[in-house]
């Protein structure tokens, strides 16, 4: 079990909120799990991470606040599921 706590904004709504916390335990699943998560889920959990926060700037920082607690990265797990040539990634 992880001890930190997920980048979270006040102004997202509770069904945005479920949706981010998707996102991040599939990045944790691609850093952690022996499977990996499957690269179409990261796909859509992303662009939907897009949606939420259309503003590159936020991204990047969610992004980085994220790496900085857990040392995964969102976008770079975003970028090998596009990549990927089987169902599941793992990084």
């Amino acid at each position: 079990m992880n001890n930190y706590s997920y980048p979270i904004f006040p102004d997202w709504s509770k069904e945005e909120l479920i949706d981010m916390m998707a996102l991040y335990n599939a990045v944790e699943s691609a850093y952690e799990d022996a499977n990996g998560v499957n690269a179409e889920k990261v796909v859509k959990l992303y662009n939907r991470f897009r949606e939420i926060n259309p503003a590159k700037m936020e991204q990047k920082q969610i992004d980085r606040d994220f790496q900085s607690i857990s040392d995964y990265s969102i976008y770079r797990t975003f970028q090998a599921a596009t990549k990927a040539k089987t169902k599941n990634i793992r990084m």
